[in-house]
């Protein structure tokens, strides 16, 4: 019995010391270590950051809601509500490693979830995390991704070369495959981020990119795509980008070139067309605004498709039946040219071309995100086509233009899956106008 109770004396003692030893712990990480590792942090990270709260549990040390701030000490940028560290005293004590698990969750500008395992060698400053990204924001068509993160010091250094610090991204699912190889390095006082990205494809329901390379830049919170090239659809695709992270709502510029991409191929590859049509499409298209916020992008573009097949549309099928030429349902365009804007969620044209062997459209107006036609198109026919339609061959003298263009136009309202149809009449000015040219040819040519 003596012996029962002594024992039971004991239990209760270790658990007052377990609870005054854990007690003590944390009035240690809170009071000693939470400020000492805010420091450390805001050394190495060179940007303001704080630590909610430093915990010690069974599972190992808790960090909850981890702030780090932007580059210029203005604002929360990242903030990830909980990272776990489970150091091992064997790895500590023998393979100078220290073992963690994470669960990050940035809620700031860049919400999505992150769970990471990894390890960190103290003896040769290394780094290893492997990671899996879910609901990522913008770029949810890639679906949940996995990688790689490496960061470490180079080896072999160049004579005279200062030490340097390398960083090694993988990227992997079933749409992406990207690497990304760079160097971190201090450009006048300020830490960049400074490498190259290779993609052997980016894939999804609406595009695909292959053997994309690029070279890319990290400087404070603004992130660079230098010289991007890839394959588009049997044709190249090139682009500068430049988007700044330092916003919930990051700004982006892009300036990007498409050559000789085939049509075909992307009408057979991608769920944005529905149908199948051809040709070879070069274009220039230079866009600003701000990611997932359509009515703030602003852009510029001009765009050629030649040697074509392109679609047998409803939209301009409609033109027949508002001109009374049944021909016109089956006209195929082979050519279609001109500047678009886009602004206000909205494309604009002034002049666009469109190109068949029968006629020629030239289309000015709008074309909305949301499907909506605000456009009028005017109209060059072949004569044969003029001579078809009973009342338009009757009154062609008065109301095509010597080119052979249709003096009046046709608007078009609606959307595209249903448009509206409307003949903007040739104005009476004009009518008089040629009658008149003509009765003074006829004077002419009697006197």
């Amino acid at each position: 019995m003596h012996r029962k109770k002594l024992l039971l004396n004991l239990v209760i003692i270790i658990a007052c010391l377990a609870v005054v030893l854990f007690s003590l712990s944390n009035i240690f990480l809170r009071v000693k270590a939470k400020p000492i590792l805010q420091e450390k942090l805001t050394a190495t990270l060179k940007r303001k950051t704080e630590i909610g709260a430093l915990k010690f549990s069974l599972r190992g040390i808790v960090i909850r809601n981890l702030v780090i701030w932007n580059v210029k000490n203005e604002h929360p940028l990242y903030h990830f509500k909980e990272l776990r560290i489970r150091p091992s005293i064997s790895a500590l004590i023998f393979e100078k490693k220290l073992k963690f698990r994470s669960e990050l969750s940035p809620t700031k500008n860049f919400k999505a979830q992150i769970d990471a395992t990894g390890s960190y060698n103290f003896k040769t400053s290394d780094l290893f995390i492997k990671y899996r990204l879910r609901n990522l924001p913008y770029v949810g068509d890639l679906g949940t991704l996995y990688g790689t993160v490496r960061l470490y010091k180079k080896l072999k250094l160049e004579q005279g070369e200062s030490p340097t610090d390398l960083l090694d991204i993988t990227i992997t699912s079933p749409q992406v495959l990207l690497v990304a190889k760079s160097s971190i390095i201090n450009n006048q006082g300020k830490t960049e981020i400074r490498g190259k990205i290779f993609a052997p494809f980016i894939k999804t329901d609406k595009y695909q990119f292959l053997n994309i390379y690029s070279d890319a830049a990290l400087a404070g919170d603004k992130l660079y795509f230098y010289h991007l090239g890839a394959h588009l659809y049997k044709g190249a695709f090139s682009m500068d980008c430049y988007i700044d992270l330092d916003n919930p709502i990051p700004p982006f510029t892009i300036n990007a070139n498409i050559h000789n991409m085939d049509v075909l191929d992307f009408s057979a590859n991608s769920t944005l067309v529905d149908r199948d049509i051809s040709g070879d499409c070069n274009a220039n298209i230079k866009l600003k605004g701000a990611i997932g916020v359509t009515n703030s992008i602003y852009g510029k573009s001009w765009v050629e498709i030649k040697n074509a097949n392109l679609w047998e549309t409803e939209l301009f099928r409609g033109v027949a039946n508002v001109l009374f030429i049944p021909k016109l349902q089956e006209v195929v365009f082979t050519d279609a040219f001109g500047a678009i804007q886009i602004k206000n969620s909205r494309f604009y044209t002034d002049n666009f071309k469109l190109v068949s062997k029968e006629m020629e459209l030239a289309i000015k107006g709008s074309l909305g995100f949301d499907d909506t036609v605000d456009a009028s198109f005017k109209i060059r026919l072949k004569k044969e086509l003029i001579q078809e339609s009973e009342w338009f061959a009757k009154l062609s003298s008065l109301l095509l233009e010597s080119a052979g263009w249709f003096m009046g136009s046709v608007k078009i309202s609606g959307t595209t899956r249903d448009p509206v149809y409307t003949i903007t009449p040739v104005g009476v000015g004009n009518i008089l106008n040629k009658v008149k040219k003509t009765i003074d040819k006829v004077k002419d040519m009697l006197q």
